[in-house]
């Protein structure tokens, strides 16, 4: 069993005098299974340790949270300092072989990966799905290496016969925003959630009535409050760059499960446009 990191402990142990039996309950039970715990929608923890799904978010609000998805992302936090013998560090070129490089680069991936799995809210994203699918236009927008990852999600909705738009220029997509209706879909990917093109685009679309959706790490920086729904993706905090390779497979595992799930929603027509456009370019 891993503990938590001392930071979230104190601050929760501190606060153990006020909990009642039921909020010691879901301490104990969190204190002893962190792992466990970030894995499970509040649903699992609820059945895991026999308690009302009211008692945990009124523990999670209690300890300084909004909610048990904010606790979580905490948790997450933590527990990835009790990680960081396992995971990829920048300096690692300095004393390392290459193999031990790409043993890093794996356990961070593998790690980031799980965290966002962890997550993923299945109502949530089936709303994002839905929302996509019946959209008459999608955007998708980001700066830097998020706006690759929507380069990348515009080509896969491409191949399936959806009308989208990805643009690298900031303005054209600022502008693109602008002229959205409420029949289109405007997603934003911000890694930090405080874009600030990005923030200004999904504002902009929802004055205009369109549907948003922000893919970011923080349920609570500035995208947040212009997004009709919010996508979490795992990030690992101990990486000094930014753009790193982890933090945009955990960017594309959640376009891939977007796109996915529109795909099964459409899969005889889809099969046959992704076949059209597979000829088409060979």
């Amino acid at each position: 069993m891993k503990a938590l990191d001392d930071n979230l402990f104190n601050k929760i142990n501190s606060l153990k005098k006020s909990f009642t039996a039921s909020e010691t309950k879901v301490f104990n039970y969190i204190e002893k299974n962190p792992e466990s715990v970030v894995r499970m929608n509040i649903r699992e923890l609820s059945n895991a340790i026999d308690t009302g799904e009211t008692t945990i978010i009124r523990f999670c609000k209690k300890t300084g949270f909004k909610g048990y998805n904010d606790f979580k992302i905490s948790l997450i936090s933590s527990l990835s300092k009790e990680k960081q013998s396992n995971k990829y560090k920048i300096d690692i070129l300095a004393d390392e072989n290459y193999n031990s490089i790409a043993e890093g680069i794996y356990n961070n991936s593998f790690n980031v990966l799980k965290d966002t799995l962890s997550l993923i809210n299945n109502e949530i994203l089936d709303k994002c799905i839905n929302l996509i699918n019946n959209a008459k236009h999608i955007e998708f927008i980001g700066i830097g290496h998020s706006n690759l990852t929507a380069q990348d999600a515009k080509y896969k909705f491409l191949r399936i016969g959806k009308s989208v738009a990805s643009h690298s220029d900031p303005h054209l997509f600022k502008m693109a925003a602008s002229i959205s209706d409420r029949e289109d879909v405007i997603i934003g990917i911000s890694q930090t959630g405080e874009t600030r093109e990005v923030i200004d685009s999904l504002q902009s679309a929802k004055v205009r009535g369109a549907k948003t959706i922000a893919i970011t790490n923080n349920d609570k920086t500035e995208i947040t409050k212009y997004a009709d729904y919010v996508l979490l993706n795992g990030f690992n905090e101990e990486l000094l760059e930014t753009g790193s390779f982890s933090e945009r497979i955990s960017q594309l595992f959640i376009i891939e499960l977007l796109y996915l799930g529109v795909l099964s929603k459409n899969k005889d027509k889809a099969m046959e446009l992704k076949d059209l456009t597979i000829k088409a370019v060979t």
